[in-house]
């Protein structure tokens, strides 16, 4: 299940912070928290988008380990 934390933005960047809950490798529960920044156009596009996500978090369940 993928949630979104909370969202700021300032004129045309955006930056929405998300969490990633499930299940990795059928037992092991799986939570990663995220950013993810827009920068948006005059036009209401997206020009550029970067995101940025604790791999620990990820790696550690998928690996045998708990959250």
């Amino acid at each position: 299940m993928l949630s979104c934390d909370g969202v700021r933005h300032a004129g045309l960047q955006v930056v929405c912070f998300w969490t990633l809950t499930g299940r990795a490798v059928k037992t092991n529960a799986l939570a990663v928290h995220d950013w993810e920044e827009c920068e948006g156009s005059d036009d209401q596009k997206v020009k550029a988008s970067r995101g940025c996500y604790d791999f620990e978090d990820y790696a550690r369940p998928v690996a045998g380990g708990t959250v």
